[in-house]
């Protein structure tokens, strides 16, 4: 252990500062592993970096309206992104996969000029805009989202009955595979709305609050959902499927439930995990961060991702991760691991966030633990067992 880490932990004194040193420590064991070189690709480099073009603004808000078809398999959607400059210039930088159209963006109902390279999408303005100036521009775009990474980025699927099962994961490759947005964590828009439309029947849970939703006359109803609180562009998520929904309270924060028809009675007897959960992480790490918007949890067909306020769970109702017992010891078949991983992220990773990419560890820290299992790492893992779930 580093003497810096070990003198820092010796002067903790609550649970709260012991587990976050613990994050730390198993964050700083991750970088003394030997890492092996990948090439960088010239996306890469413009989707990493933090250049000219996207340090001169500071995004403010995002109002993102997309219409999904699932027959088809395309997207058509606007996002309207205000920002404040920070700097004087004439041009900013965005994302959006290559593999998806830029239709035209408006600066009010002028056409902006723009050129692209691999996912960056430069937008010009026909005068410098002057810093602490705010603008609104609408983005329009279209086109058959790339399924790719490891829980699909954008995917349309089918859930066991066949019907429609449509859901976003892009941690890794980024929100750009799927909506234009400034693909980078260190800067958060303030608030966010997101829209959906979808054909009726079917069920979109997002990100925030619901704040409604409309039958449009044409065989699709628009979900509205608000987002009070700053978020990552990689937690945006939409979940769309034949969802039935039931709800809870934990004292005046909402808890809502999404499942499949089929297994709402096995998400009803696992998701009761829930509440003891919140109840331990909100007397250890403070209150749940994102309370306007509520807490939900959301069935999928991949393990699980934090998406904020909305995570997303595919555990298959049981105990453990996946089934097995990671631990090894007979520890992790007491809880289910997803529904506690990914909750936990709302305070790391959501709410506390890595500015970039290459201090994950931050919002990952807690699955250093996992492998390989030594006897401190077995106690660890014990003692946290105990704070987030036993002493609920």
């Amino acid at each position: 252990m580093p003497t810096i880490a070990r003198a820092w932990l010796r002067t903790c004194r609550t649970w709260p500062s012991i587990i976050t040193a613990l994050i730390v420590l198993t964050g700083v064991s991750a970088l003394q592993q030997p890492q092996r070189a990948t090439a960088q690709s010239k996306a890469d480099i413009l989707r990493g970096e933090n250049g000219r073009h996207r340090a001169n603004s500071d995004l403010l808000y995002y109002h993102l309206d997309i219409r999904v078809d699932p027959e088809k398999k395309t997207i058509i959607g606007k996002n309207t992104i205000r920002f404040k400059m920070l700097k004087d210039d004439n041009r900013i930088q965005l994302d959006l996969h290559a593999a998806l159209a830029v239709d035209k963006i408006l600066l009010g109902e002028t056409p902006l000029q723009f050129e692209r390279e691999n996912g960056a999408v430069f937008v010009d303005f026909p005068e410098k805009l002057k810093a602490d100036r705010v603008v609104a521009i609408d983005f329009y775009y279209s086109g058959t989202p790339q399924q790719k990474g490891r829980f699909g980025g954008f995917t349309f699927g089918k859930d066991p009955k066949g019907r429609p099962w449509i859901y976003t994961s892009c941690d890794v490759q980024g929100a750009s595979v799927w909506w234009p947005n400034k693909d980078q964590w260190r800067d958060k828009v303030e608030s966010m709305d997101i829209s959906v439309t979808i054909p009726n029947g079917l069920v979109d849970v997002s990100n925030g609050k619901l704040v409604g939703k409309k039958d449009l006359g044409d065989g699709y109803t628009r979900w509205d959902w608000h987002v009070s609180y700053p978020i990552n562009n990689y937690c945006v998520s939409l979940n769309i499927g034949a969802y039935k929904h039931f709800s809870d309270k934990l004292n005046d924060l909402d808890l809502d439930f999404y499942a499949l028809p089929e297994d709402l009675d096995r998400a009803k007897n696992q998701f009761s995990q829930v509440k003891g959960m919140l109840e331990a992480f909100q007397h250890y790490f403070g209150e749940y961060p994102f309370k306007k918007d509520g807490y939900k949890l959301i069935q999928v067909p991949y393990s699980g991702m934090e998406h904020q306020s909305a995570v997303t769970y595919g555990n298959g109702f049981k105990n453990g991760f996946l089934g097995r017992d990671w631990t090894g010891v007979g520890i992790s078949p007491r809880f289910d691991f997803i529904i506690i991983h990914e909750s936990g992220h709302e305070w790391f990773g959501n709410s506390v966030s890595a500015a970039d990419r290459s201090d994950m560890w931050i919002h990952e820290g807690w699955q250093k633990l996992k492998s390989p299992l030594t006897k401190d790492k077995l106690q660890v893992a014990t003692d946290l067992y105990y704070v987030v779930v036993s002493k609920s």
